[in-house]
């Protein structure tokens, strides 16, 4: 196991991250606060799935977990090192971008520190055609009220899940 990590039961959700913005300030946050409400959301529309008998309506929270998990993959990158921006030159001069969430799921150094498996979970959950390619269809509007099913949000947790079981110790 890489030095970077500990291995406590501890996920590193609940750790207090600082980034620094553009403009010098220093944001500090952490994930835990930023996954609550879709989490709450599943919660609530189970309640009323098991109290109802009626089917859940899962949009807002898959919509919003789906996203987040593209900001915990960057973040994720950003603690093992992994450069989450890329210099482009144009008429303009230089540009710094954020790396893509395809960009960053093609990172080798990734695949040491997730593994084989969760990567191509991750890849197939996310961003692969043949796959369910949810942060595509989610970021463009693609999906109809059909396809918000339990299974999605379902697959969406088991990939927190697997993001989660690691804790970085502080730099």
């Amino acid at each position: 196991m890489n030095d970077l990590l500990t291995e406590d039961a501890c996920s590193w959700f609940s750790t207090n991250i600082s980034k620094q913005l553009p403009n010098e300030k220093i944001l500090e946050y952490n994930w835990l606060s930023l996954l609550a409400p879709s989490l709450n959301e599943y919660f609530l529309e189970i309640d009323y799935f098991l109290y109802s008998g009626n089917y859940p309506n899962m949009i807002l929270a898959i919509d919003s977990l789906t996203l987040k998990l593209e900001g915990l993959i960057r973040d994720f990158c950003r603690l093992i090192d992994i450069p989450t921006c890329t210099l482009r030159s144009d008429k303009a001069g230089n540009i710094v971008e954020e790396k893509n969430i395809n960009a960053l799921l093609h990172e080798s150094k990734l695949e040491q520190f997730l593994g084989k498996n969760d990567l191509l979970f991750l890849k197939f959950l996310l961003i692969e055609k043949g796959g369910y390619y949810l942060r595509h269809k989610i970021a463009h509007s693609l999906m109809t009220y059909s396809e918000y099913g339990m299974d999605h949000m379902h697959l969406l947790i088991l990939a927190l899940l697997r993001l989660g079981k690691y804790n970085f110790k502080p730099k």
